[in-house]
Formats: structure tokens, sequence, C-alpha cells
């Protein structure tokens, strides 16, 4: 199943798996926002796609 995060700042992040998503969703906070998310934050933003 596909998952999807709508980050506030508008970009979109897509992964066939948690653990994909999870690190992309990391490497977007802290490449755009320089902020550290943890996993358990990117998942709680996670929604079904």
């Amino acid at each position: 199943m596909n998952k999807v995060i709508q980050c506030p700042c508008g970009y979109v992040i897509r992964a066939d798996d948690e653990e994909a998503l999870v690190s992309l969703a990391q490497q977007h906070a802290r490449e755009t926002h320089s902020m550290e998310l943890t996993a358990e934050e990117a998942l709680a933003m996670a929604q079904p796609e």
C-alpha cells in the first residue's frame, strides 16, 4: 500500500513502504527545514494514498 505525507510547506512524499517513507520524510525535513524528524513523527503524518 502506498502512503503519502503532505508537508505543511506543500511538498508531497510518496513511498511503497513505511521505511522508505520515513527516510524520504527525514531527508526532506533535514535538507529543506533544517530539522530532525523522528520515525514516529513521520509515521504520524502518513496517510494511505
